[in-house]
């Protein structure tokens, strides 16, 4: 009977403690545009439909110069190397944001961010095109980390999107994201790579929203 009493007690701590494992604690904080899980549990994906009520009535063209997009990160997990396609992932997440927080987006590749900023001088061939928005936007990675310690994966990404408007007025607004994720957490680190850059594009959007009248009442 002891005997059976004692299996029974074992088998509830065991469960008992694979559903904490499950769980865990989740920490959000939008407002300061950090978001960090403690990777207890499955990261969460932001949801980019609480911004943009109503959308900022202005057109913007999006400039995705290539080496934004190809940006690659690798890193080093458990003996394993870790290709991080960032750039990709940022521009998807970026054309699905800003067409949430502003009226109207269209996005265009160029070849460098050099490029995309020569495109903004009246000289350019491409100007007369690029007056018929009244924002540019150009993102450019800043900083990316990763660390491992105590078998938890940390990751970091900072990267900035600057607005030039008709004026020769700009506005930069600085995205920064972070997750952690640990060796028996449901995530992986691929996964949490890709919510890192959504928490970093959400804190954009963030200071988008603490900007929304310059935005609105610059002189086009």
């Amino acid at each position: 009977m002891k005997r059976m009493l004692y299996v029974c007690l074992l088998l509830m701590l065991v469960t008992a403690s694979g559903c904490m494992e499950m769980i865990g604690p989740e920490q959000k904080t939008l407002g300061g545009g950090n978001v960090v899980d403690t990777a207890k549990g499955p990261l969460t994906p932001v949801d980019y439909s609480q911004y943009g009520k109503p959308p900022i009535p202005v057109r913007l063209l999006l400039l995705i110069p290539d080496e934004f997009s190809h940006y690659t990160y690798m890193s080093t997990y458990n003996g394993r190397q870790i290709k991080n396609m960032l750039g990709q992932e940022a521009e998807n997440e970026l054309r699905t944001a800003l067409r949430v927080e502003f009226e109207s987006v269209e996005v265009w590749p160029v070849r460098s961010e050099t490029k995309a900023i020569e495109m903004l001088s009246p000289s350019d061939p491409y100007n007369s095109e690029i007056r018929n928005y009244d924002y540019v936007a150009i993102p450019e990675f800043i900083h990316v980390e990763s660390s491992v310690n105590d078998a938890k994966y940390s990751f970091g990404v900072d990267f900035w999107t600057r607005f030039y408007s008709k004026d020769e007025s700009s506005i930069t607004i600085k995205g920064h994201g972070e997750t952690m994720t640990g060796k028996y957490a449901a995530s992986t680190p691929e996964k949490s790579a890709r919510l890192t850059v959504q928490y970093a594009v959400s804190a954009i959007l963030d200071g988008i929203e603490k900007k929304r009248g310059a935005f609105v009442h610059s002189d086009f």
